[in-house]
């Protein structure tokens, strides 16, 4: 082969591999972006979801525990007028609401562990591989190595994040954020073998950078974005939603506590 074209190659292989860096680059940094959206969203939905549980969700166990109370007594007085005595009454209703009474109890433990979740403890293995994946992204996102105003801010915008996927153990979210970087010796290697890594490096960033954008779209599509979202624009039309909700469940529950007092002493006038 003549020089002339060996130059011609080694030009080609080059410019091909800088377009490659220049791909990864444009991609690592959606992928930045993809993740801070993400994140911005579960926020807001963590928030949300704290604010319904709050006003609506007490309401609602509360409703399901007196409807619950209600079936009970009413089977009672039931089991009374046929003349079944009260040990096998009281025993057919045990066995009969034995199921909605476990899924009662059931939410109430939930919603009463809300408030303090407990993060699993990791294997020593993937305990090491998330500490490796913390340090890596730290000393890449640390604002204080650089002195660029707006590197700057973005790094300050994505330490917070890094620091929350660490101390949750969210490997996934560390591992999309290390992608992008070339590996140490890359310049060693041949024209053939740069470019193969570059590629792979590249499908995994477009990888994660589509299951990203699957992730936001299954957030807004869910139940409770969409209710935040109709909450909002209610409140934007002079509508406190949640509110209004709260006081209708709230009269409910009264009207069913009411309705349960009388039954409640009707099965006590007739012990």
């Amino acid at each position: 082969m003549k020089p002339a074209a060996l130059v011609h190659i080694n030009n080609a292989n080059e410019k091909e591999a800088a377009r490659l860096l220049d791909a990864i680059a444009a991609k690592r940094e959606q992928v930045e972006e993809l993740t801070v959206t993400v994140e911005e969203l579960k926020s807001e939905v963590d928030v949300f979801q704290r604010r319904y549980n709050a006003h609506i969700s007490r309401y609602y166990l509360e409703l399901d525990k007196v409807e619950l109370e209600t079936q009970e007594y009413r089977l009672r007085l039931q089991l009374r007028r046929e003349n079944v005595n009260e040990e096998e009454i009281e025993v057919r209703v045990e066995s009969c609401f034995r199921t909605n009474r476990a899924r009662v109890d059931a939410y109430e433990e939930v919603d009463e562990s809300q408030a303090t979740p407990e993060v699993e403890q990791l294997p020593a293995s993937k305990a090491k591989h998330l500490q490796n994946l913390y340090r890596k992204l730290a000393k890449r996102y640390h604002p204080d190595k650089t002195v660029d105003a707006e590197e700057q801010q973005r790094r300050e915008q994505m330490m917070p994040l890094i620091n929350r996927a660490y101390h949750e153990h969210d490997i996934q979210t560390l591992e999309r954020l290390s992608l992008g970087e070339t590996e140490p010796h890359i310049a060693e290697k041949t024209s053939a073998e740069k470019r193969t890594a570059l590629q792979a490096e590249l499908r995994n960033l477009n990888r994660a950078a589509s299951d990203l954008r699957l992730e936001i779209n299954r957030i807004k599509t869910g139940r409770t974005y969409q209710l935040k979202q109709q909450v909002e624009n209610a409140k934007k039309a002079g509508t406190d939603l949640l509110s209004g909700l709260a006081k209708d469940l709230e009269r409910k529950v009264k009207a069913s506590r009411t309705y349960l007092t009388r039954l409640m002493n009707m099965w006590h006038g007739t012990q």
